[in-house]
């Protein structure tokens, strides 16, 4: 699966699923590569998906209570003057207009985010209406590829191996929703041959029985 962006200001993204991980990139405005990595999917959990609008209200208010004010300024002096005010409408138009396309582009590109953060890196996109259901889309397939690839990958079990080593790697799993607890319980049985629980017998912690 690939999901790429263009921003007229800000560069290409694009993502991308890997067999074994998730490729980023994403160029500046003349082409060159700001960044290019692919994440192992080992290094990805927890994923998740953030939302967040931050839109200069302030700023947005003052430029537009500083237009009015100039513009009734000068409106007043032409009326005083006895001038034509059709240059003033058509400078107000396009002033006016400017403003609306320039504050339609923020709320595109500038100032919605939409974020996918993983364990070791945050992708920044921008959150556009048209786009909103493809991010969260790709978020949905980034996790469940991940966790299939993990599953796939380390949730085998082989009780002629280091029992160990693959006990710790059953509570990584687990840790990680990769496993759900009656899963990783199940292959920790099957693994060491024995329930993991204690069992209490006259007051004394005993060794769990063997089940096979």
């Amino acid at each position: 699966m690939v999901l790429e962006q263009h921003q007229l200001l800000g560069g290409d993204v694009l993502l991308a699923l890997r067999p074994h991980g998730l490729y980023v990139r994403k160029k500046e405005l003349n082409g060159h590569d700001a960044l290019e990595v692919e994440m192992p999917y080992e290094e990805l959990l927890p994923i998740a998906v953030q939302r967040r609008s931050a839109v200069p209200t302030r700023s947005l208010a003052g430029v537009l209570f500083a237009l009015l004010l100039g513009g009734q300024d000068i409106f007043s002096k032409q009326l005083a003057q006895g001038q034509s005010t059709d240059e003033f409408w058509t400078g107000a138009f396009l002033i006016g207009g400017l403003l609306g396309l320039i504050v339609y582009y923020g709320l595109q590109n500038w100032w919605k985010k939409f974020t996918i953060s993983t364990a070791r890196l945050n992708i920044t996109l921008a959150d556009r209406p048209g786009q909103r259901a493809e991010l969260h889309r790709f978020a949905e397939a980034l996790e469940s590829q991940t966790k299939s690839y993990l599953r796939h990958h380390y949730g085998r079990i082989n009780p002629l191996g280091p029992i160990e080593l693959q006990l710790s790697r059953l509570r990584w799993l687990r840790e990680l929703n990769v496993l759900n607890e009656a899963e990783a319980h199940a292959l920790s049985v099957r693994l060491t041959g024995r329930h993991s629980e204690t069992l209490q017998g006259m007051g004394h912690e005993l060794e769990a029985p063997f089940v096979n």
